[in-house]
């Protein structure tokens, strides 16, 4: 067995984009009282965290850098397997984009004494900019390896596979690394009553900007969200007939045809 020490993991406490609804007389979306949930693919994250702490020992701290709320998505993953969450908030959380959030994490792995392994969901369920892993590496200035589909511990750092959609890359990096995980590297367990009852108690501890040394200009939005709205997309209504399904099927190929749809 290939001893690990400290491996910290990224949760987002995200919109929930599954029950948002838009208002029908504006086609807005307002995000700000939307529900919130665990990040789907930083459940991954934490999952694979807490296998790597299973077989290779070492401990699992989860962070996550969002509103008050957030804490309910770290004692989730304190459910699944982690032994410490920490909270990084602060007033404007609201408005810190990818950059601010990576700023913040790399603050946090220092303050915190570091990591040698450290796992983040390859994008978010909300927005899915897939920013925040690489941009965290490179503030640390340690290696960064994206999309992997699945990761192997070895003596000195990570042999990962990475998914590249048509092809299959094979790197490895050396700790400590950061790496950013999709959701075919494992499937999620589900915590049990008891591990959410002992979650639900679990201290969270709570950092600020100023506590990690970062001053509220560095943390000032590069990417500002004006408006969340619902495409209008109007409807071309087209009415198609024919006296046979085989007829019918014709005049749809060649109604698609038309619109470019089908060569």
């Amino acid at each position: 067995m290939t001893p690990l020490g400290k491996i910290g993991v990224a949760v987002k406490h995200g919109v929930d984009v599954g029950l948002t609804r838009p208002d029908r007389s504006t086609g807005e979306v307002n995000l700000s009282s939307a529900p919130r949930k665990t990040s789907d693919f930083d459940r991954n994250a934490v999952e694979e965290a807490v296998r790597a702490r299973e077989k290779h020992g070492g401990s699992v701290t989860a962070i996550s850098v969002g509103g008050p709320s957030a804490r309910e998505a770290l004692r989730e993953a304190v459910a699944i397997g982690a032994d410490e969450a920490v909270l990084v908030t602060g007033e404007g959380w609201a408005q810190w984009d990818t950059r601010a959030v990576a700023r913040l994490l790399a603050a946090a792995w220092k303050h915190l004494g570091g990591f040698d392994l450290f796992l983040v969901g390859e994008g978010s369920t909300d927005h899915f900019a897939g920013l925040v892993g690489p941009r965290f590496a490179a503030e640390l200035g340690v290696a960064d390896i994206a999309y992997a589909r699945k990761l192997t511990i070895e003596a000195e750092g990570v042999l990962a596979e990475k998914d590249l959609e048509r092809e299959v890359e094979v790197v490895r990096a050396r700790f400590p690394v950061v790496v950013s995980v999709g959701q075919e590297i494992n499937t999620p367990r589900l915590p049990t009553f008891m591990a959410n009852l002992k979650a639900s108690k679990k201290e969270v501890k709570t950092i600020g900007p100023a506590e990690l040394g970062i001053p509220p200009d560095q943390l000032a939005p590069t990417v500002v969200v004006e408006r969340v709205a619902v495409p209008d997309i109007p409807r071309k209504q087209v009415v198609l007939s024919g006296a046979s399904p085989d007829e019918l099927a014709q005049r749809l190929r060649d109604a698609l045809r038309g619109e470019g749809v089908l060569p």
